[in-house]
């Protein structure tokens, strides 16, 4: 999983072909909260930074899909770190 800064300056994560786009005020909660544990970076998007079941559903599918929760997350994580909101 990774962060990308897309042109109409939001971000998204990206896994595949599977991708969730958020807002720069989203992305600040990420970004800004770093570092963090696997298990609360989890918690903090899954259950603050995205804000419908759908998005949730996604998040959830994506991160199996990338190998469970902790291999998932340290990638985001790694991935993250390097794109600034700004």
């Amino acid at each position: 999983m990774h962060v990308k800064k897309t042109p109409d300056g939001r971000f998204a994560i990206i896994h595949g072909a599977r991708q969730i786009a958020l807002q720069k005020a989203q992305y600040e909660d990420i970004f800004y909260a770093l570092p963090l544990d696997s298990g609360t970076l989890f918690r903090l998007v899954n259950d603050t930074v995205l804000t419908s079941d759908p998005l949730r559903v996604e998040f959830r599918t994506m991160v199996t899909e990338a190998g469970g929760s902790e291999k998932a997350m340290a990638e985001l994580q790694e991935s993250a770190k390097t794109v600034e909101p700004g």
